[in-house]
Parts: structure tokens; C-alpha cells; sequence
């Protein structure tokens, strides 16, 4: 065999094996560079969660819901309150929601105006929404996320999730704070699959 024809088979075969290599190399370099994306996303999610505006707003919110629960039903029953009357979205029509973050005595109680108690309310429904729009477009390490979030996030839908609801009817759209809500049923199947389970919250 012509030893000219063989070099050139060898060079050939190395610069395969090269072409291969670098795709190789290239494919794990971009898998790392996303699990490290992936990472700071999360990282970004805790701090903003963490963030002591953001812990107030939720002790507002959390504070608020608790006042109007414990001032306005005994044994599972209401017995007043604040409430919305929807009427502008069909899927909501007649429904009556409860209006906790402007009910007066609950304003009262926490010693704050309407729009402050409001901006608090805000920022938390918003930051979730947020965090349901990473988790829905696999922008963030679910498990993770579930692991870490499913208490807040859960503690903080029950308690916004009439507000979005009075929000959706004012808006007429149905899809106000979505990523939120799907969020929420997102964080349900974790819990009933990993912690004791509890009635589901509607």
C-alpha cells in the first residue's frame, strides 16, 4: 500500500476523532454552563425571597389574613367581614370573594392605610408570580425550588388567593398571577407526596 494513502487515511482518522472530541467537549461545556445558569437563577430566588423588604411584605400579608379569619368566623362559620361581589368575568359571576387587605378593622388593627397594606400585597403576589414564570419555563431547578418554597409559597396563596381572584374579576381576565397559581398546584402535588397530607386548599 501506497504509504502516501496511509498518511493520508491517518490524518483523516485524527482529524475525526478531533472533530468528535471538540463536540464532545463542546456539549459538556454548554450542559455545565447551564446547570451553572441553573444555579445562580436559584441562588437569585433565594435572596430575593430572603430580602427583608420581601419578609415584611409577607408578615404584612400573613398578619392581615389572620385578623380577618380570626375576627370574622367562629367554628368554620362568617359572621362579617369585608367582602367583593364579582360580577364582570362569567367564570366568576355572583361568586363572592373575600376582600381581607381592605376590610377597616383589619386596617385598623395593623395601623396602616389601604395603599400601604396594598403595596405589600403587591410585592408578594408579584414576586411569586415571578418565581411560578422560572418554574414553568424550566428556567430554575424544580426540585430545588419545590424542596425549599413549598411552605412560603403555599402559606402565600392561601392568603392572596381571594385577593387574585377580586384582581381577576376587576381586570375581566382570567389569567392575572397564572404562574402563580400553577405554582401553587405545583407545590400541592409535591406536599401530598412528600409530607404528611393535609386537605388540598382550593
Amino acid at each position: 500500500m501506497d504509504i502516501f494513502f496511509i498518511i493520508k487515511d491517518y490524518a483523516q482518522t485524527i482529524t475525526a476523532g478531533g472533530v468528535i472530541a471538540a463536540l464532545l467537549i463542546s456539549f459538556f461545556t454548554i450542559i455545565s454552563q447551564r446547570r451553572h445558569n441553573n444555579y445562580e437563577r436559584l441562588v437569585e430566588v433565594f435572596k430575593m425571597i430572603s430580602d427583608f423588604e420581601q419578609r415584611e411584605a409577607r408578615k404584612s400579608v400573613y398578619t392581615a389574613f389572620r385578623i380577618y379569619m380570626k375576627r370574622y368566623y367562629n367554628d368554620g362559620l362568617k359572621i362579617g367581614g369585608k367582602t367583593y361581589f364579582a360580577e364582570n368575568l362569567p367564570a366568576y359571576k355572583g361568586r363572592v370573594f373575600l376582600d381581607v387587605f381592605r376590610d377597616p378593622e383589619v386596617l385598623n388593627e395593623m395601623q396602616l392605610k389601604e395603599n400601604e397594606l396594598q403595596q405589600d400585597v403587591e410585592a408578594v403576589r408579584a414576586t411569586f408570580d415571578h418565581i411560578g414564570a422560572l418554574f414553568a419555563t424550566n428556567t430554575i431547578p424544580k426540585k430545588p425550588l419545590l424542596k425549599a418554597l413549598w411552605g412560603t409559597g403555599r402559606v402565600s396563596w392561601i392568603c392572596l388567593a381571594q385577593n387574585i381572584f377580586i384582581e381577576r374579576d376587576k381586570r375581566e381576565t382570567e389569567f392575572y398571577m397564572n404562574n402563580f397559581q400553577d405554582f401553587f398546584d405545583e407545590i400541592e402535588k409535591y406536599r401530598n407526596s412528600h409530607k404528611p397530607k393535609l386537605p388540598s386548599v382550593a
